[in-house]
Order: C-alpha cells, then sequence, then structure tokens
C-alpha cells in the first residue's frame, strides 16, 4: 500500500511540474502569437483607404454616456453596410471633434439627424494622413477634416482588406 501512494505522489507530483513547464513555456509566446507581419505596405493600405471614401456614408448617430454622466455623440462610418469607423461630435454644437478631444456635456442639444447631416456632408472632405502599424499587423490610417485627425480605419495587413470596427458597431447597436 505504502509502495502505491508513493508511486502516485510522484505521478501527481510529476504530472504538476509537466503542466508548470508548459504553462510557462505558453504564457511566453503568447504576445508573438496574434502578430502577423503585413504582406501590404503602408502605401497600399493608405491607397486601400483612398479608394473607399467615395463609398464611406454616415450611418445613424448615437449617444454614449460615461460613468460621470457626460454625453458622447457618435456617429458610425459605414462601408459596403459594416461599421469601419466611427467619427465624435459636440453633443452642444454639433462641431466635427478630433479624436481624442472630449468636451464634458451633460445634455445633448444637437439632433441625430443633424448630426448624421453634418458627417455625411464632411466625408466627401476626409482626407487619409498618417499610417501606423497595430499590434496585430494591421495597418491604421488615420483620417483628417481641415488637418485634424477626426477617424481611424483598419486595414488587414495581409491583403487589405478594410476591417469593421467591431466596438463601434456593438455600442452603435446597444443603442
Amino acid at each position: 500500500m505504502r509502495k502505491i501512494n508513493s508511486m502516485l505522489f510522484k505521478t501527481v507530483f510529476l504530472l504538476l511540474a509537466v503542466c508548470l513547464i508548459t504553462t510557462t513555456a505558453m504564457a511566453d509566446d503568447d504576445d508573438e502569437d496574434f502578430y502577423v507581419k503585413p504582406a501590404i505596405t503602408a502605401e497600399q493600405a493608405a491607397s486601400a483607404v483612398k479608394g473607399t471614401l467615395p463609398k464611406l456614408t454616415a450611418g445613424r448617430s448615437f449617444v454614449k454616456t460615461s460613468e460621470h454622466g457626460n454625453k458622447k455623440l457618435e456617429v458610425p462610418l459605414v462601408l459596403d453596410g459594416k461599421i469601419v469607423s466611427r467619427i465624435r461630435l459636440d453633443p452642444a454644437s454639433g462641431e466635427i471633434l478630433s479624436r481624442g478631444q472630449k468636451i464634458p456635456v451633460r445634455n445633448v442639444t444637437v439632433s441625430q439627424e443633424l448630426a448624421t447631416k453634418v458627417v455625411q456632408q464632411a466625408i466627401p472632405k476626409l482626407e487619409v494622413a498618417s499610417v501606423r502599424l497595430g499590434e496585430h499587423g494591421e495597418w491604421k490610417v488615420d483620417l483628417t477634416l481641415r488637418k485634424a485627425v477626426v477617424a481611424c480605419v483598419n486595414v488587414r495587413g495581409v491583403d487589405g482588406y478594410i476591417l469593421p470596427d467591431r466596438k463601434a458597431a456593438r455600442e452603435a447597436a446597444i443603442r
């Protein structure tokens, strides 16, 4: 009986050691598994976005409320029925905001129809600006309006496909 318990103990200990080593080895490789070296260049990604600009439309605007009660008015940019980016507007004036610009407003005074109209009129004036590489090998192409970055479109680095903005689509669907 002692021999069986001793053998069982050694087997469990060995199994735990193997699991620990395997888990540690897998944890080190996780970051590298998701990176795909892009097959297209930054110029090709910018050209792909530039080619789709005439096809972009403004989606139905929506309002987000922060934890502190501040409102954000956003209009999705839609390509072939999929949301690919979004543009944020000042909820009080309807003016298009640059990316990262935050205006603390508790009440939205701009109608959602007007917000959509403002973005639809701005789409022909959008220009492709800088291009940078994302964490997972996708290209992030900034769109500017009057030299200010107002949106970002992701392009798959493998084949130049314009990627949908899943987060924006999820937020738009909730509203």
